[in-house]
């Protein structure tokens, strides 16, 4: 289950209001599922920096996480399949 650490309204980073301009989902963590919303710039910043509060998985978990989702994906659409 996907844990969001604030509302799609406020940038976490830069506490910046969505009207600013057009927030995010970024993923903090995969395993558990983290997600705040930021800027685009405050995302680009989390990354260039880096901001490490911001980043606590390790690498090759964001493919681990797609691929796993894609096949949930994948499982779900042959299961419905089966059904009808």
């Amino acid at each position: 289950m996907t844990e969001f650490l604030n509302k799609n309204d406020i940038c976490l980073v830069c506490f910046g209001s969505s009207l600013d301009s057009k927030l995010l989902k970024h993923h903090i963590s995969y395993f558990p599922e983290r997600v705040a919303y930021v800027h685009y710039d405050c995302h680009n910043r989390i990354h260039s920096v880096p901001l490490t509060n911001f980043i606590q998985y390790d690498e090759g978990d964001s493919r681990k996480f797609y691929d796993n989702e894609s096949n949930k994906t994948k499982d779900q659409t042959i299961e419905a399949r089966l059904k009808s």
